[in-house]
C-alpha cells in the first residue's frame, strides 16, 4: 500500500511538472505569435522579411520549462533574422533590464568649459534612463554648462561633441542644446511619405510636460563645430542630425556608427519591450540619413580628447 501511496505521488509530481512546462511552453508560443505580429506590421524593414518561411521557421523553435531560457530564444531568433536583412538598431530589453535601467543613476554626466581663444566646448555623453526626473537633470546640466561658458566669456564659436555618445534618449540631449540655437524642427522622423517633425522648443523636453532651463546664448550666430565618430550611435547620431543642414554648422571626426533608425518601443505581455526600427531620419533641409554620417571634415584621430587633432581642426575652422 505504502508502495502505491508513493507511485502516486510520484506520479502525480510528474503530471504537476508537465502541467507546467505545457503552460511555460503556451506561454513562449502566445509570445512569439505577439512579436510575430508586431515586427511584420510596424517594421521599416518588413517588405524585406520571408514571412511565409519565417513563420515556419518559428514554429519549429523548442522550448524548455524556463520562461528567462524562452524569452531569449525567441529575441535572439527575431534580432538575427532583423539583422540579415539590415536592420541592425532594433532590440529587446527584458523586464529585469528595464528594472536595472530604472534603479540606475545617469552612467555619464555632460561635460564643458572654456578652451580659450573664444572657444566654448561642450561634451555630451549617451543617456538611457526611465525616470523624467534624470532626463531633466541631463538636459538642465547641459544648459547649465552653456550658460556658464557664455556668461563668463565672450564666445566666437561653439564645439558640440557628441563622440563616444551610444544614444539612449535623444530628447533630453536635443533640448539641452536647444541653448545654442533657434527654435525650429530640428529634424524628421520619415517612414514612406509620412514625415513627422522633431520638435525643438525652448524650456521643454519633447513629450514631456515638465520644463526645463530656458538659456539661450548671447549669440546664437556664432559658428558650431559638431563632432562624431565611429561610437557614435542612434541618439547620438540623431542629436548630430538635429544641427546639420544650419548655415553656421560643420562636421568633424569620423563617420558614425550608422544606426540612423528610430527605435519606437512596443511594451510586450511578459513585461519586456521590443525597440523596433519603424523609421529613418531627415534633417532639416530634407536630406536623407539612412546609415553611417560622414562628417564634413573627416580627421583620423581616434583619441577622443578635449585637445586631440579632431578638435583641434575644429577650432581651426571656428578661427577663421
Amino acid at each position: 500500500m505504502k508502495q502505491f501511496i508513493f507511485f502516486a505521488m510520484a506520479m502525480l509530481g510528474v503530471f504537476k511538472i508537465q502541467a507546467q512546462n505545457g503552460q511555460t511552453e503556451k506561454q513562449a508560443i502566445a509570445l512569439n505569435k505577439e512579436i510575430f505580429k508586431i515586427i511584420k506590421k510596424n517594421s521599416l524593414f518588413t517588405d524585406s522579411l520571408n514571412w511565409k518561411n519565417l513563420e515556419i521557421e518559428n514554429k519549429a523553435l523548442v522550448y524548455n520549462d524556463n520562461n528567462a531560457n524562452n524569452e531569449k530564444i525567441i529575441y535572439d531568433f527575431y534580432t538575427k533574422k532583423l539583422r540579415e536583412i539590415g536592420d541592425k538598431h532594433s532590440f529587446f530589453i527584458s523586464s529585469k533590464q528595464i528594472n536595472e535601467i530604472r534603479n540606475a543613476t545617469i552612467a555619464e554626466i555632460p561635460q564643458g568649459e572654456y578652451l580659450g581663444n573664444g572657444v566654448g566646448w561642450v561634451k555630451v555623453p549617451r543617456l538611457m534612463t526611465f525616470d523624467e526626473n534624470l532626463d531633466i537633470q541631463f538636459a538642465d546640466t547641459i544648459r547649465s554648462i552653456i550658460e556658464k561658458i557664455d556668461t563668463d566669456n565672450t564666445i566666437t564659436g561653439w564645439i558640440v561633441d557628441l563622440r563616444h555618445n551610444g544614444g539612449g534618449n535623444m530628447w533630453p540631449m536635443i533640448a539641452g542644446l536647444n541653448a545654442l540655437i533657434d527654435d525650429a524642427t530640428a529634424g524628421y522622423f520619415v517612414q514612406g511619405k509620412s514625415k513627422v517633425p522633431w520638435s525643438n522648443k525652448n524650456g521643454t523636453i519633447n513629450g514631456k510636460p515638465k520644463p526645463i532651463n530656458t538659456y539661450k546664448i548671447k549669440n546664437n550666430t556664432v559658428k558650431i563645430a559638431v563632432l562624431f565618430d565611429a561610437n557614435t550611435g542612434s541618439s547620438g547620431e540623431m542629436t548630430a542630425v538635429s544641427f546639420l543642414g544650419l548655415p553656421n554648422v560643420k562636421s568633424f571626426g569620423q563617420k558614425s556608427a550608422g544606426y540612423t533608425t528610430a527605435n519606437y518601443t512596443f511594451r510586450l505581455s511578459n513585461g519586456g519591450q521590443l525597440l523596433l526600427a519603424r523609421t529613418y531620419v531627415m534633417d532639416r533641409t530634407g536630406e536623407s540619413y539612412k546609415g553611417e554620417i560622414t562628417p564634413d571634415v573627416v580627421v583620423s584621430d581616434l583619441s577622443n580628447t578635449k585637445n586631440d587633432n579632431v578638435i583641434k581642426t575644429a577650432i581651426e575652422w571656428l578661427s577663421e
